[in-house]
């Protein structure tokens, strides 16, 4: 018995985008500098436990949002204050369906 097309690509799709996933807005055309920022923080600060993958979301009604993989979200919004162009970031994770469209992932 075969198992139909759409349960085989599921799971891949939910393990690419497992973890608690925000949506960072940041200031208006300066999500390349907030990046640039964020991942010397990162480095500097040595926050790879705290936040775990940092994607760009495809679409562009996107271009000010970055989603970030984080495993604390109250110790990384402390963090995501002080980097230079941030603006806010959503209480609540999104769902892996959520994540894998704004990845263009669907």
């Amino acid at each position: 018995m075969q198992t139909p097309e759409s349960e085989k690509t599921q799971p891949q799709i939910t393990q690419s985008v497992n973890g608690n996933w925000y949506l960072v807005s940041v200031r208006a055309k300066k999500r390349d500098f907030f990046l640039k920022y964020l991942k010397l923080a990162i480095t500097q600060n040595k926050l790879q436990d705290l936040i775990v993958a940092i994607e760009i979301p495809q679409a562009s009604v996107y271009e000010d949002f970055v989603l970030l993989n984080l495993s604390n979200f109250k110790a990384a919004r402390s963090e995501l204050q002080k980097i230079e162009n941030f603006q806010s970031i959503e209480r609540q994770p999104l769902n892996p369906e959520q994540v894998s469209r704004m990845l263009g992932m669907v």
